[in-house]
Order: C-alpha cells, then structure tokens, then sequence
C-alpha cells in the first residue's frame, strides 16, 4: 500500500490477503477477520476463543492491534455462526457494512 498527494494503492478488507484483528463488539472478544472475495460480500472470522459466546447479529470492529486499522471502525454484523466438531475450529460469516461494488468516494488513513 502506498499513498501520494493524489493516489493511493489501497488494500480492501475483503482481499483474501487481509487478515484485520477485531473484536465483537459487545462481548469485546478478540478475532481475526480474513477477506474471501465472495460476492455476496461475505468475510471471515476465524480464531475466536473458545469460551467467546458469539451470535447472529453481533457487531464486529476493529481492534486497533496491529497498528495498520484504528480500534473502533465497523466492520460488519456476524451472519452466520458456523459451529465445527473442533470448537477452534469454528467461524462465523461476516456481511460488511457496505457494498464495496458500490463504493465511490473512501477516505485513506494513514499514519503520518
């Protein structure tokens, strides 16, 4: 990623490469959210501790670990809770807040 006076070379949240550290909003359980690039707008949470009591409709935002995205932006709503034989092994389906096919105008934070 890079940024100038008048371009930037952005890395979105739903590029399967992205791995942002967040948190559910209400239980402030620590997860991590990876892009999948599906078109229903879809991310993943994975790593979610095994004593964290996740449900449809919970509010996921960043953390601010990591120092790339600050604490508080709002990710997306929890949509799908996917229980696995291995509780670490489950995830949950992530819809974002916005339509990203739709996005015309972003704001780029940077660090400086």
């Amino acid at each position: 990623m890079s940024v100038t006076d008048t371009t930037a070379k952005v890395q979105t949240i739903i590029d399967t490469s992205s791995a942002v550290s967040s948190i559910i909003k209400t239980t402030r359980d620590g997860i991590i959210v990876r892009g999948t690039l599906d078109s229903d707008s879809l991310l993943k949470g994975t790593y979610i501790p095994t004593d964290a009591n996740l449900l449809e409709g919970d509010n996921i935002e960043t953390s601010g670990i990591g120092g790339i995205y600050p604490k508080g932006i709002h990710i997306g709503t929890v949509k799908q809770v996917i229980n696995t034989k291995n509780i670490t092994d489950r995830y949950v389906n992530i819809e974002t807040a916005v339509d990203f096919s739709k996005l015309e105008t972003v704001l780029v934070i940077t660090n400086k």
